[in-house]
């Protein structure tokens, strides 16, 4: 009688994993459902591709309004107040070019940089939508200040 209560808890503990595991793999699911991909190219001054530079994408919170800049916007934070953002770092290959998979859908600025090369910025916000993906198109690094696109 006591082996059969053990062998009823081992039962009940596996159906309890497998639905569990089953929660787990349909929340990785809705998730990369509400994802895109990013891609893009960096170059320096001259129009040479970067390898190596780092690429950094701060996801804009929803609660900030489409036409008021993100640095308005840090420039009007209260002490107390919070804004929470999602911030992806990436790097480029020899090409130059980045690829980000998974980026959760919304609007991001996009920073690129390489220590002794410059960095760079994307004047505009990029849009990611749910299963597509997006160009940024192309981040001029420049010495001493960021590049703007």
């Amino acid at each position: 009688m006591h082996s059969m209560s053990g062998q009823k808890m081992v039962v009940v503990l596996a159906a309890v994993i497998g639905l569990w595991a089953v929660g787990s793999i349909s929340q990785a699911a809705v998730n990369e459902a509400r994802t895109g991909s990013i891609t893009g190219k960096v170059v320096d001054s001259q129009g040479h591709a970067v390898a190596g530079a780092i690429v950094r994408l701060i996801k804009i919170p929803h609660n900030v309004s489409r036409h008021k800049p993100l640095g308005r916007v840090l420039k009007d934070i209260q002490p107390g107040q919070t804004i929470w953002a999602v911030t992806g770092i990436t790097r480029t290959a020899d090409d130059g070019t980045f690829t980000v998979n998974n980026a959760p859908a919304g609007r991001y600025r996009i920073l690129a940089m390489l220590r002794g090369v410059g960095m760079g910025r994307l004047r505009k916000t990029i849009h990611v939508s749910s299963g597509e993906s997006t160009d940024t198109g192309t981040i001029v690094l420049r010495r001493g200040r960021r590049g703007k696109h």
